[in-house]
Order: structure tokens, then sequence, then C-alpha cells
């Protein structure tokens, strides 16, 4: 079947969401103590920050996709963004005692993540058949170009992938309990911060595995910009809060790392030589 355009009610769900986590990640990177007004727990200052590149990834996933209108193209973003939703919808249920059902946080945390949940799983599900036929391609999509990536680049990927999956679940089953995984001294990790967290980390080893078996650049071209978003992002956050990273044991410098993995990830998959015709 031939590729296809987004239907405009999944553009909308795009556009609303990537605006949105533009406003909320670019607020806690800046002011990473307005975290006491938009959400129902404390967080030290790095920790804001890093939610805040980790909330950015959603931005290019989302508003390049509406920008490109291309369903082979937005397909693993939808991906990534429902994995997301999914996992952060589950960390709020297990902890939901802790949200006020008066605030607006939690009508959008609960509310506005199960509509983008359904809305992105249908156009996943259905996306080929949806819209219509594709007529026109952006210059950045590189065409038909097939995905470059050789043997040890699908490898390389696929190994970052099961430790990111790992790592998230991890974060997720043992909450608070695997401060030993997280950067910052011991007992500063919260249960609901550290099933958060786990989220990015799911979603971006899904993305990492499937992008190893992608065929076309152009399914993985938007991924690489949120990779890289996230990248740039998280250095940042983690540079001006340099002071707070003390991890209890070495296994937590890979979250330190994190954001430089991605960012080397995103910029190998947009070099010219990763497409070939």
């Amino acid at each position: 079947m031939s590729d296809r355009t987004l239907p405009l009610w999944v553009k909308i769900v795009l556009v609303v969401s990537g605006l949105m986590q533009l406003a909320f990640g670019l607020r806690l990177l800046v002011d990473p103590a307005s975290i006491t007004e938009m959400w129902p727990w404390p967080m030290t200052a790095v920790t804001a920050r890093l939610l805040g590149a980790s909330t950015l990834v959603s931005v290019p996933l989302a508003l390049l996709s509406v920008w490109f209108n291309r369903f082979s193209a937005a397909r693993l973003p939808m991906i990534m963004i429902f994995a997301y939703r999914v996992l952060q919808l589950a960390a709020g249920f297990v902890h939901f005692y802790q949200f006020d059902l008066r605030s607006p946080t939690t009508w959008n945390y609960f509310g506005g993540g199960a509509i983008s949940l359904i809305a992105l799983g249908l156009a996943v599900l259905r996306g080929s058949s949806l819209g219509s036929a594709v007529t026109t391609s952006h210059p950045f999509l590189r065409g038909d170009a097939g995905l470059n990536m050789g043997a040890s680049g699908k490898l390389t990927f696929r190994f970052i992938s099961v430790l990111f999956i790992i790592l998230g679940i991890g974060f997720f089953v043992l909450g608070k309990n695997g401060s030993w995984l997280w950067f910052e001294p011991q007992g500063t990790l919260t249960n609901l911060t550290a099933r958060l967290f786990a989220s990015p980390m799911v979603g971006l080893g899904i993305a990492a595995w499937i992008i190893s078996t992608s065929s076309r650049w152009r399914q993985v071209g938007i991924p690489a910009m949120g990779m890289c978003t996230f990248g740039v992002a998280g250095i940042l956050a983690l540079g001006l809060d340099f002071a707070s990273i003390q991890p209890p044991t070495p296994f937590g410098y890979i979250v330190v790392v994190a954001p430089l993995i991605l960012l080397g990830m995103g910029v190998y998959l947009l070099q010219p030589a990763r497409s070939a015709i």
C-alpha cells in the first residue's frame, strides 16, 4: 500500500501535545524551582531539569511528524510517544493518591495522556489506511533512500536498546530502591520520580531497536532529531547542576552519559552516509 498523509485529528493531537511539552520542558530547564507549581511532588533542581530535557524529546517527534505529514516518517515517533504515555500513566496510577483531583495538572496528566494514548494507538494501527495518498516529499526525508547502518551500527543500537529498556524497567519495578542506578546521592530518588523516568528510557530503547530493523532513512529521521534534542537538553540540564551529580554506585553514571549517547546516536543517523539509494 502506498504511503499516506496524517489525518487532521492526529495532527491536532500531535500539535497540542508538542506545544504543551515544549512549554513544560523549557520552563523546567530555565526555572527548575517551578516544578512545585506544576507537579504534585518535589524534585531536586537537577532532576527537574532532566525531566524537562526528557519532555523535550516529544517536541520534534510530534511537530516534525505534522510538518512532514507522512505516515512512514511519523510511525516510529508516534510509537515512541505512545510508549511514553503508557508508562507515564502507569506510574501515575501506581501513585494516584499523590495527585490532587482539583488540580489542572492532574486532569492534564491523566485526561490528556489518555486522549493522546488512544489517538496515537489508533493512528499507529490504522495509519496506513488513513489520510490520503502522498504526492510530495520534503527533502529532509531523503525520498526512498535506504537506511545504511551496517552490521556494527545495528548491533550497537540493539545493545543500547536492551540497556535502556532494562534500566527503564529497573526504575519502574524498584522505585526508590533503584537509587543505586541513579546519579544523585542515596535518598534523593523517590518512587514516583523513578517510575516517571522509566518512560523515556523504555521509549528510547524501543526506538533504538526499531531503528536497527528499519529499511528506509525517512523512517528514522525524526527520531534522530528527537535523540539529538534530548542529548543537547540533557547535557545542558546536567551541566547546570554538575555539583549535584554524585552517583552512589558506578551504575549511576549510565544515566549521566545517556544524553551523550543519545546525541551520538542522533548525529550518527543524520549523517549523509546513513542513506543509500
